[in-house]
């Protein structure tokens, strides 16, 4: 048999998604000509950007939900059409063929008393009739079919093309759709007891509960026929309401969703947006500022990454601050000198203009010397600072001590292992060796003791260098590698040695620490092992 829902679904179904597609999409219209608008004055910011895709995921989904919802139900309404059409003509096939009137026990006599009998025992089911066509051509009924199917000629006509061989029949009276099925009985089912005309008798035609079709003249080609026809359009006109009420409800719930996702959003984003203010905040140089975190998620710990990152660029603009001072200090220092003596130096004065002349140049030396040092700070940031191959430690130290050597009258001391290896830039290392060096010759007298050494433990190499002078005080133990720190009062160097040896050490990812003894003091230089 045909499925009721080819023909249902061409009005019913259209008209349903029809309403739920128009709607939704209403209302992601809308939602968008607000993002839209908004992005003209403000930009689309990402809450906006997430709450829209919230917005269109729900409609698409409950979209979906609602056309699944919508085809299954179609589909069972049809099914239980089709079980109880299948049931009916069951039911009939089985009287029919029994030919025994269970109220009498008698055998029947005509086609049309098995049919006027059948209609008078059963019910039909809701939205559905039942109708028998007499061999005389009236037309019996069970059921409401007035207004809609009584009297119409369509309908007969469908019945009289079905009444041969039997079969389905499909048809439409105003608006409403109709299925059907016809059984042609033919006279072998029935008795002889029959009038004249092969009909029964008024008895047996006129049933309690079965009607006839007013002016039924019906005709079956002298065959009787049951039909049983079911309202399609009524058995769907719940499923219609089913989905007006769904397409409700799923506005409702998309708004409703869209509403939290936006408060969701707005709240789980809110570190993002004060992040974006403390950022303009340093602009504008303040430092000083911090995001408040809480929680332990991605987005707290980039709060506490961001922090983190202030934290290093405040300390880093400070220490600029302290070095442009310190620097302009340095610089400061020998240009008055050079300007003071050129001012007062008598150019007929043949002794004072080349003593003048000494003292520039010797400044002049120490402006260099400053000025390369500090280059050389400067050129420790970048990656090729050091070149990094695989070299003899202990060689490294002992041609070092061999150079150093020079520096002063000291005794001399070496403590390396016969053979350390170690990737590094020996050209660097041996420079902050020396540069301990000298900075212990100029903290100790003469024959005083000056060690070199190297060791190793499992994870880093050690170099140091010890001597036996004045040690380092204990007020400027914590500042003494900070740039410009000197370790004596003489006014000596500029307080850079230090700083060059740790970005040396630094440069190959490791540090340098002051080891403070009872005699002297010991600079040594830790340097992991496995640097690529």
């Amino acid at each position: 048999m045909k499925s009721p829902t080819a023909t249902t679904t061409g009005t019913t179904t259209a008209m349903t998604l029809s309403a739920m597609t128009a709607t939704m999409t209403m209302m992601t219209t809308a939602m968008t000509g607000t993002m839209m608008t908004t992005e003209r004055r403000v930009g689309l910011t990402v809450q906006n950007r997430l709450t829209l895709a919230v917005a269109a995921l729900s409609v698409v989904t409950l979209s979906v939900v609602g056309l699944i919802l919508y085809t299954v139900e179609s589909n069972n309404v049809s099914s239980r059409i089709t079980a109880s059409m299948a049931q009916e003509i069951g039911e009939m096939r089985t009287f029919s063929e029994n030919g025994i009137d269970p109220q009498t026990g008698r055998p029947f006599t005509s086609v049309d008393e098995i049919l006027s009998n059948f209609l008078a025992q059963n019910r039909p089911d809701e939205d559905e009739a039942l109708f028998a066509f007499l061999t005389d051509g009236r037309v019996l009924y069970q059921g409401e079919p007035e207004g809609l199917l009584g009297g119409s000629n369509a309908f007969e006509e469908a019945v009289a093309g079905a009444t041969d061989d039997g079969g389905e029949i499909s048809l439409t009276v105003g608006d409403v759709e109709y299925e059907g099925f016809v059984l042609p009985i033919t006279g072998t089912e029935a008795g002889a007891n029959t009038d004249a005309r092969g009909a029964p008798t008024d008895s047996t035609t006129r049933t309690k509960g079965v009607g006839e079709v007013a002016g039924g003249t019906a005709a079956t080609n002298g065959l009787g026929a049951f039909v049983v026809v079911h309202n399609v359009s009524a058995s769907q006109g719940d499923l219609v309401q089913i989905m007006q009420i769904y397409v409700v409800v799923a506005l409702a719930a998309a708004l409703l969703i869209s509403g939290i996702s936006s408060l969701l959003a707005r709240r789980l984003l809110s570190p993002v947006t004060e992040l974006r203010r403390t950022a303009q905040s340093i602009s504008g140089g303040d430092l000083s500022s911090r995001l408040a975190t809480k929680g332990h998620d991605d987005i707290a710990e980039l709060g506490h990454t961001f922090n983190d990152m202030l934290d290093r660029l405040e300390a880093a603009f400070e220490a600029q601050r302290r070095f442009l001072d310190d620097v302009g200090h340095e610089l400061r220092t020998p240009l008055t000198i050079l300007g003071g003596h050129l001012e007062t130096m008598n150019a007929e004065d043949v002794d004072d203009v080349e003593e003048t002349r000494t003292m520039l140049l010797d400044e002049t030396d120490r402006m260099g010397r400053l000025v390369e040092e500090l280059l050389l700070l400067a050129r420790a940031r970048r990656p090729d600072f050091v070149r990094l191959a695989e070299v003899d430690l202990s060689g490294v130290v002992s041609d070092s001590l061999a150079k150093a050597k020079g520096l002063g009258d000291r005794e001399w001391g070496l403590e390396v292992p016969e053979s350390l290896s170690f990737r590094g830039d020996r050209q660097r290392l041996t420079q902050a060796l020396l540069q301990l060096a000298a900075n212990a010759v100029d903290h100790t007298e003469d024959g005083q003791r000056i060690v070199f050494g190297a060791g190793e433990d499992s994870e880093s190499v050690h170099i140091w260098v010890r001597d036996e002078g004045k040690g380092v005080p204990d007020e400027i133990a914590e500042d003494i590698f900070d740039r410009f720190c000197r370790g004596s009062t003489d006014g000596a160097g500029f307080g850079l040695g230090l700083s060059i040896i740790t970005a040396i050490a630094e440069a190959h990812g490791g540090t340098v620490v002051l080891d403070q003894t009872s005699i002297g003091a010991q600079f040594r230089m830790i340097l992991p092992k496995g640097q690529k």
